[in-house]
């Protein structure tokens, strides 16, 4: 991304949330950050950033300060007015963006907005608030300036990967989505940047955009190209949006799925058509076995996450318990049954069951 930046000669670049991947990151984390912002700076290239629903927001306002002394706005909680307008002028000086920057907004702020900014008006759903928000940012845009709004939020139509492989459910709930048609009309942005969906996806007739993820997370974006987002605005101009492709990632690949695995047999072939990516495998197998794990990894040592699919027919028994008759261990036992083709399981095995389950049992 610092490449692109360079040979393109931007502005500004826009950092839509999900600055980190975790509220504690580790110091390396933090390390590749700070190094990619000294860059900027030795550049002198401006940064907008908010906070997305994965970054500790009182962690990033406590660095923001320092940041803004170069360049670098950071955006972390939803604040007073004002306080998320940013101002960013172009390298001539000829041209200046308005930036509405609005962090990723818990459900529990959407209550304090009507305190910061709405007098009586109250908001009964979450869409709603940070709808309001996002209206009452738009009026700080001005018809000389490149108006921008950034936002942390979920739009109702996007596209997610699978949930069942991909990004979490838990973060991509319904009770946290926004309708497209309540982005501000008017005032309209002339660019919407967005952030929280992984993958890539735009929007052109409300001006937004999802650039995504900078890395494939996990496997279920594999495949999935990554990209930046190059955009050209002047001020009363539409934005001239293009693509420009992160190449030099290090891919994430799937070999066979849930429902159909590969054979070990397999496994080589398909790992040199790859190269160097790291690989996910679904291993067809009729049991769990010892040491099937360490075999593909000897066949292919990228392979970083091994799942057995078993073969399953008609004929195949169907776990026979009701969990709330049932003792835990004969649910157990049951369950165990049914993955290991009807064999009961090692008497090792039960004791150490039985004793886990006796110590959660006794803390309540």
């Amino acid at each position: 991304m610092l490449d692109i930046a360079k040979r393109e000669r931007v502005d500004c670049i826009l950092v839509a949330g999900d600055i980190f991947d975790s509220v504690a990151p580790p110091p390396e984390a933090e390390r590749i950050v700070f190094d990619f912002l000294r860059e900027l700076i030795a550049e002198q290239i401006p940064a907008v950033m908010i906070a997305g629903n994965h970054d500790n927001p009182r962690r990033l306002s406590a660095f923001a300060r320092v940041l803004e002394m170069v360049d670098l706005h950071v955006r972390a909680e939803p604040q007073i007015d004002g306080a998320l307008i940013v101002e960013v002028a172009s390298r001539d000086k000829e041209e200046c963006a308005i930036v509405a920057a609005l962090p990723w907004v818990p459900e529990r702020k959407v209550q304090d907005f009507d305190k910061l900014w709405f007098g009586d008006e109250k908001f009964s759903q979450y869409a709603q608030g940070v709808a309001g928000a996002m209206k009452h940012l738009a009026k700080s845009f001005r018809s000389d300036r490149v108006n921008i709004l950034m936002s942390h939020v979920l739009l109702d139509d996007s596209k997610i990967a699978d949930v069942d492989r991909g990004e979490r459910a838990l973060h991509t709930g319904i009770a946290y989505t926004l309708p497209r048609a309540l982005l501000p009309a008017k005032p309209a942005p002339q660019y919407i940047a967005l952030g929280h969906v992984h993958m890539p996806q735009e929007f052109p007739l409300a001006n937004a955009y999802y650039s995504g993820s900078l890395l494939q997370v996990d496997f279920g974006e594999a495949g999935q190209e990554k990209r930046v987002n190059i955009v050209d605005i002047s001020p009363g101009q539409r934005a001239r949006v293009e693509h420009a492709p992160l190449k030099s990632i290090r891919q994430l690949r799937n070999l066979g799925t849930a429902k159909a695995g590969v054979t070990l047999e397999a496994v080589e072939a398909l790992a040199a058509e790859v190269g160097d990516a790291y690989l996910k495998v679904f291993l067809k197998a009729d049991r769990p076995a010892p040491g099937l794990a360490q075999q593909v990894r000897e066949i292919a040592p990228n392979a970083v996450q091994i799942e057995t699919v078993r073969e399953t027919s008609e004929e195949d028994d169907v776990l026979d318990f009701d969990v709330h008759r049932e003792s835990p261990a004969e649910a157990f036992t049951a369950y165990y049954r049914g993955v290991h083709a009807g064999n009961e399981p090692p008497a090792e095995l039960m004791a150490l069951f039985n004793r886990l389950y006796e110590e959660v049992d006794a803390s309540g």
